[in-house]
């Protein structure tokens, strides 16, 4: 076969071609990743042969000096992909209680943590506490309640009296606080006790006095000043409109006492709460009858024969 000295040159000028490729590769091995780093080259007049030299201006007489970077500058960012998939939701919050504690910003712009206060069952109070330290405890309050009435004795009545206990953790001062007997049949008032003095945390208060053993009649313990109910027990029926001094107030707390709970006149015994002091605002909850009499002293239950 006759080959033409035109592909004998074509084939020289690819064998350079691949040379000169192999030489790049190997000065770009040897630049490493120097974004910055120069290939220099040797581009001989007859036939565009190029060989790689190690710096610039090293190339012969006749040679053409040719450089190009290892790399470009960087290009513009392209435009936004589209977005992924949806991740998955979070716990977040499923209870009250994952609030406690959280950050929040206090009135004047302090950081602080939230607390909450459950102050009833549909009442929910948060605050922002400013500062890692604790909210300081609350003050010490008393809490009155009409704790032990014995209202129907053995035999002739005569020797009835109604107890009442500070449940709380202050001191009362029973100064305008009345003890208020109602009577059932029209929800008026018909006695009253004025209480005086003070009545420390865990102290009881006998008043000596017959309530009437009606159905239904109730007490009422009353700060006359404010004015406000402070505790109230109806028992053997409901009174829930008695009128004292012009206000109307209801005797019944949560669940009225069943009729079966009531003072007996046969055994001796009075209604007490159970346990001593417990008041959760339902009557049927906290209050029992016992044979064991306890004036000024804590409530004992024994169940009638």
């Amino acid at each position: 076969m006759k080959i033409t000295r035109t592909r004998v040159l074509g084939a020289a000028v690819a064998s350079c071609a691949a040379a000169a490729g192999a030489w790049a590769a190997l000065a770009l091995a040897g630049a490493g990743a120097d974004a910055e780093a120069v290939i220099h080259a040797c581009r001989h007049p007859n036939g565009g042969w190029v060989r790689i030299v190690s710096e610039e201006g090293a190339c012969r007489p006749r040679e053409q000096a040719v450089s190009w970077n290892v790399q470009g500058p960087k290009g513009d960012p392209g435009p936004e992909g589209p977005p992924g998939p949806k991740g998955d939701p979070g716990a977040g919050l499923t209870a009250l209680d994952d609030l406690d504690g959280i950050a929040c910003t206090a009135d004047g712009g302090g950081s602080g943590k939230v607390e909450l206060d459950l102050a009833g069952d549909d009442t929910v109070l948060f605050r922002c506490i400013a500062g890692d330290a604790p909210p300081p405890p609350p003050e010490p309050g008393a809490k009155l309640v009409v704790n032990e009435v014995d209202y129907d004795q053995v035999g002739t009545d005569g020797d009835g009296f109604v107890e009442i206990a500070n449940v709380g953790d202050g001191a009362a001062d029973l100064t305008g606080v009345a003890l208020v007997f109602v009577d059932g049949a029209d929800s008026t008032e018909y006695a009253r006790e004025e209480l005086t003095g003070t009545l420390e945390p865990g102290g009881y208060l006998v008043a000596a006095t017959d309530a009437q053993n009606g159905a239904p009649d109730g007490l009422a313990l009353v700060d006359t000043a404010a004015p406000a109910l402070l505790d109230a027990l109806s028992y053997e029926g409901e009174i829930a409109d008695a009128v004292i001094d012009g206000a109307t107030y209801s005797l019944v707390e949560g669940t009225a006492l069943a009729a079966s709970v009531a003072d007996s006149n046969t055994v001796a015994g009075s209604l007490s709460r159970i346990p001593d002091g417990q008041d959760t605002d339902d009557a049927s909850a906290d209050w029992a009858f016992t044979t064991t009499l306890t004036p000024g002293a804590e409530n004992v239950l024994t169940p009638a024969p």
